[in-house]
């Protein structure tokens, strides 16, 4: 009687069959529901879309463009788990395929395991991921891990696979700015702005740019337009704020810096640099209130610290500035130094 109940077992397994061996009809009902997803992602349906691939899958396992589509949906779905899996799948099911090696690194990219993240870039583009995306990203990777250098090298292949990739010009041109490449860094960034003129950020960055350079008029227009794409871009405000400091013009400034803090009224940056304004405009009073304010905020803002001892300074009370100064030589301002000199 067992010997009959396990040979009815081994009659009721399912059969595993390859593409070859599966029914036409199987096939085709398989690739029909596909091509319903398609039109669904086409559109930006992806949860209907994820519905019809699934429906795919189990008819045949084997479609790995439906597995592929279906991980790139949930991706989009904001399923990151789901897609990471999908993609595993995917790399198991075809290892020659350098696709969702490259996915898995994208959507690893926010994790501490850079290096991790970076042989995953490598393999994709070994295996043939020819997407100027896999360059892309694997300098924004390298970036990210201060290999200036080498984000270059890719984000210049990205350029050379897709001329217009303004995010690729945006990312070299950072890269070469922290190599001092100035004008190299202004060319990147304008080439950014030609081919997607509503990107507020590279404006901004053009324009900050510009400010090194010291071309302060040319930094205003550049964060001018960036206000106009982004009015709530307080970053972009603060910075036109300090152009126009530098040429002089503070009513301007304190405006900006006004507006920036309107719009976050967390940004301490552009407090501390309205403090600044204040004190020029000799309101030591208010500077110091300002200041004051920083420091309760965050108490480790040390060029607050350093603006409140210069200020102090000029009211006669000493060994309160001698006090900041010292805190803010102490928070790694070595500009600090200069001044406490004067304390001994």
């Amino acid at each position: 009687m067992k010997r009959i109940a396990s040979l009815l077992l081994i009659c009721f397994l399912p059969a595993v069959l390859s593409y070859s061996q599966l029914p036409d009809k199987n096939k085709k009902e398989a690739k029909k529901a596909y091509n319903e997803a398609v039109t669904y992602i086409s559109e930006g349906n992806y949860e209907p879309a994820v519905t019809y691939l699934n429906a795919c899958l189990e008819l045949d396992s084997t479609f790995t463009p439906a597995l592929s589509a279906r991980a790139k949906a949930k991706v989009e779905m904001g399923n990151i788990v789901g897609a990471e899996n999908d993609f595993k799948l995917l790399r198991q099911k075809d290892p020659s395929n350098g696709e969702p090696y490259f996915y898995l690194a994208y959507l690893a990219f926010t994790d501490t395991s850079g290096e991790a993240i970076l042989r995953n870039y490598n393999t994709a583009v070994e295996k043939g991921y020819t997407q100027p995306q896999a360059w892309y990203y694997r300098g924004l990777c390298k970036l990210v891990a201060d290999d200036y250098t080498g984000a270059i090298a890719d984000f210049t292949e990205a350029i050379n696979r897709k001329n217009d990739y303004a995010l690729a010009y945006h990312n070299r041109a950072t890269a070469k700015r922290l190599l001092g490449d100035m004008q190299g860094a202004l060319y990147d960034y304008r080439m950014a702005t030609n081919y997607k003129h509503n990107f507020p950020v590279a404006f901004n960055n053009m324009g900050s740019v510009k400010i090194i350079l010291g071309d302060y008029g040319g930094a205003i227009e550049d964060y001018t337009v960036a206000i106009n794409l982004d009015p709530d871009f307080y970053v972009a405000w603060n910075n036109r704020g300090s152009a126009e400091y530098f040429m002089g013009d503070m009513e301007a400034a304190l405006s900006d810096f006004d507006q920036a803090i309107m719009v976050n009224e967390d940004y301490l940056q552009a407090m501390n640099n309205k403090g600044s304004v204040l004190a020029k405009q000799t309101d030591y009073t208010a500077a110091i209130d300002i200041f004051d304010k920083i420091i309760t905020d965050d108490q480790n803002f040390a060029r607050a610290y350093l603006n409140r001892g210069l200020v102090r300074e000029l009211t006669g009370d000493l060994e309160g500035a001698c006090s900041d100064w010292s805190k803010a030589l102490e928070l790694g301002i070595e500009e600090a130094q200069n001044y406490v000199k004067e304390c001994k």
